[in-house]
């Protein structure tokens, strides 16, 4: 289509598709493209109309088809170049004068430009902006949004009336982001569209702590059995719901189709770029198979004057004899109604009737190209007119004016960065249903001046669990789940597969805390324990120790003070009735040693009972080996004595040496000092200390306790054992004493008692890995082993004595 003016500007546009991917067809897809040069065309007739841009100067215009074929866009480049329309004669066959191209034409016509509207692809874009740049005419796409075209080393005389992809991959970043969806699967184009734009989604994803379960490409070409596949691959992580596609139209249509024929109804919430967006526009159906889906598109709005204009339009080529078919004359071909594969624009209502989203950035260019010319005119072509503004126009100095020019368009205010790319929003759109019809809804914006994402939380609709769409506002809006798994709690790690970043929720011991960003679990130092609130720290624990406050050992406690009261008690008695013949004959000195023994054990048994510290362990483990010696020394000498006396008397009237009480008391001091030498090199080898011990590692239980150096506790055992042992030797000896004299009976019970009681309670402690069962088994030991010597050895003598009295 060719429309002569002052000044002309070039469009490329996709009109017709591909036959096999060689050559043009005579098939149009949708009604799309006519809206895009009917827009062109709208936009020229508008601003020539206007006297206040571009006054007294017509715009004219070139409209080129590519057929989505990057040769063909480059060979629509190059009839753009500069000056070739000089040299080159124009031959055509066609008797209507808005024919462009024929078969059999030997050279294309050329035409002369000041810039060009185009592609639509970013792939065609930069194709047609390698050429544009050689021939310094600037160029503006209305759909193109690759990254690479902002490259200015590359493409300088490239602009556009969209965001850059970079931006469209910001905003699906932050909508998933939004929503808490921690678990996607991507499905992008392969091409720099796709490719760079997923490798930016999973950068930012990463970023967000958002794991992708798998990135699938789609190749050109692909059968529909492939895109199956896709389905089924998608459909192995289940629980990744939300599916990012970031694919041209072409692969978006057909992956959805797919999904169609694989029976995923409403099984997957899409979340895509424009591409999608224009998809769920076109067919209500793809709408209701996948309800809920999201699209991100750059924002445009709707302009009434342009509607109006292609209502006018349809009734002008609708009327008579003529029909669509008059419009397919403007692309130098014939076609049948049966064959138009568009939306039927001629039965629309007037109501019904909405341009495609991308007519008002065609508008937009070609407003932007005539502000600039504006501009341009004003400044440096003062006094020029007529064919003459052409060579007065240079692409360079236009391309500066461009980049700078602001202007009120469909969206607001228009204008350009530093790379040329617009500064627009995003608009998010969402399927819904609403009475039964699926509809596609804006239900947001995400603004570039601000990176923000504002969404219409009231329009906002879900499926709910009985498969009903309902409006968020009022209700309990539940947003679907797209996680790999819940969040693992306190006191968890995550641990994540080989294939993708999903991770598995596994508990820490309970002696462990959660580290390297809760991936890792570390034992706590020795005497620690997690913190509980957090599992992020160790914090030390409160020492357990035996205390009066326990029940046991007050029991215990109650027990030690009665005997040791008991025992005060006795040694009074005999200390009052000392010049009694009983007592006289019991050997008073070593009795008298016997009640101390028997008295401190009862009171060592408080010790045990107190907090550990340094004093009280030294005089633990002193007193424990003592007291016993004080016992069993004077007992030994004692039955020795008895032993002595009457073997001696089977022979002789006289008594054996040793035998008085000063003697027998030299002799027992000497054992005792034998005791105590032992106590002094074991201590000094190894003191006893206070301790702090943790039994067992998976337990939060550390006690306190008083460490009793194993060597000197079984060298001082050891002897008070072997003391008992010649005890148990002599009261065996003495056992056929006249019944007159029993003592030494009371004394045999007395010592095998010992031997019994020593015989369970020492393995029982040595076994025993808790200090305070060991505090226990010690207290009872002593308190037994007491009580067995006042019952053996002084209460029979008490018992005597009252008899006697």
């Amino acid at each position: 289509y060719s429309l002569e003016g002052d000044i002309n500007i070039g469009a490329v546009l996709s009109i017709h598709i591909s036959k096999n991917g060689k050559s043009c067809s005579e098939h149009i897809p949708t009604f799309r493209p006519i809206e895009y040069v009917e827009a062109v065309i709208f936009a020229i007739s508008e601003i020539n109309n206007r006297t206040d841009l571009l006054p007294n100067i017509t715009l004219g215009t070139v409209i080129l088809d590519d057929c989505l074929l990057p040769s063909m866009v480059l060979s629509r480049a190059l009839q753009f170049m500069p000056a070739a329309h000089h040299f080159v004669r124009q031959e055509t066959t066609c008797n209507n004068s808005s024919c462009i191209d024929h078969a059999h034409q030997s050279l294309p016509r050329f035409y002369d430009v000041i810039g060009v509207l185009g592609a639509y692809t970013s792939s065609l874009s930069i194709v047609l902006a390698n050429v544009m740049s050689l021939y310094q005419i600037p160029q503006i796409s209305h759909t193109s949004t690759s990254d690479l075209l902002s490259d200015k080393n590359r493409f300088p005389y490239f602009l556009r009336m969209l965001p850059p992809d970079k931006n469209q991959v910001k905003v699906i970043a932050d909508l998933i982001n939004h929503f808490n969806w921690k678990y996607v699967s991507v499905v992008y184009s392969a091409g720099s569209y796709g490719e760079e734009s997923e490798r930016q989604l999973v950068k930012l994803f990463r970023d967000l702590d958002i794991c992708v379960a798998q990135s699938l490409e789609l190749r050109n070409n692909m059968l529909k059995l492939q895109y199956d596949d896709v389905i089924d691959s998608l459909r192995r992580f289940k629980d990744a719901r939300v599916v990012v596609l970031y694919a041209d139209s072409e692969h978006a249509s057909s992956l959805i189709n797919a999904a169609k024929r694989k029976g995923a109804y409403r099984e997957f919430i899409w979340t895509g770029s424009d591409a999608l967006s224009l998809i769920l526009d076109d067919d209500n159906e793809y709408c209701d198979w996948n309800l809920g889906s999201l699209s991100v598109r750059p924002f445009s709005a709707n302009l009434p004057r342009f509607s109006a204009y292609m209502k006018s339009q349809r009734e002008m080529r609708t009327s008579g004899e003529n029909s669509i078919d008059d419009l397919h004359s403007w692309l130098c071909y014939n076609s049948s109604k049966e064959n138009s594969n568009f939306r039927n624009v001629e039965n629309a209502k007037d109501d019904d009737y909405v341009p495609i989203f991308a007519a008002s950035y065609v508008i937009d260019a070609v407003y932007a190209f005539a502000y600039a010319l504006d501009t341009y005119i004003k400044k440096y072509c003062q006094g020029v007119f007529g064919k003459e503004l052409r060579h007065c126009v240079n692409g360079e100095t236009l391309l500066g004016i461009l980049k700078d020019v602001t202007f009120n368009g469909s969206i607001g205010e228009i204008s350009f960065d530093e790379n040329g790319d617009v500064v627009g929003k995003y608009e998010i759109r969402q399927c819904q249903s609403k009475y039964g019809v699926p509809r596609h809804e804006e239900v947001g914006i995400w603004d570039m001046k601000t990176g923000m994402l504002s969404l219409k939380q009231g329009k906002l609709k879900w499926e709910s669990e009985n498969a009903s769409y309902y409006e968020s506002e009022g209700l309990n809006n539940s947003i679907p789940d797209s996680v790999c798994a819940d969040p693992c709690t306190i006191g968890q790690i995550y641990s994540f597969s080989r294939e993708t970043c999903c991770w598995k929720c596994i508990n820490c011991k309970d002696n462990e805390i959660v580290s390297l960003n809760s991936t890792r679990c570390d034992a706590c130092p020795y005497l620690y324990w997690p913190d509980f609130g957090t599992r992020a720290s160790c914090i030390e624990i409160t020492p357990d120790y035996v205390t009066i406050t326990d029940m046991v050992s007050g029991l215990i406690c109650v027990f030690a003070i009665v005997g040791f009261l008991v025992s005060v008690f006795v040694a009074m008695l005999f200390h009052s009735y000392r010049h009694e013949r009983i007592i006289r004959s019991s050997s008073r000195e070593l009795s008298q040693l016997m009640l101390v023994g028997i008295s401190a054990a009862f009171m060592l048994v408080l010790s045990f009972m107190t907090v550990p510290n340094s004093c009280t362990c030294y005089l633990n483990h002193i007193g424990f080996s003592l007291t016993f010696t004080f016992v069993y020394a004077p007992l030994l000498v004692k039955t020795n004595r008895i032993y002595r006396i009457f073997r001696a008397g089977r022979k002789t009237t006289l008594l054996p040496r040793c035998t008085s009480s000063p003697a027998l008391v030299a002799i027992v001091t000497g054992i005792i000092s034998i005791q105590i030498l032992i106590i002094i090199l074991s201590t000094s080898m190894a003191q006893p200390e206070v301790k702090l011990r943790m039994p067992v590692r998976s337990e939060k239980f550390v006690e306190l306790y008083c460490d009793m150096p194993l060597a000197g506790l079984l060298s001082s055992l050891s002897f008070n054992v072997f003391l008992v042992m010649i005890c148990t030797f002599y009261a065996f000896k003495t056992r056929k004493l006249p019944d007159n004299y029993n003592e030494s009976r009371y004394i045999a019970f007395c010592v095998d008692t010992t031997l019994l009681v020593w015989i369970s309670f020492v393995p029982t402690y040595f076994t025993t890995s808790r200090a305070y069962y060991k505090v226990i088994i010690l207290s009872l030991a002593l308190i037994l082993n007491s009580v067995v010597n006042l019952m053996c050895l002084f209460v029979p003598k008490l018992y005597a004595l009252y008899q006697h009295k």
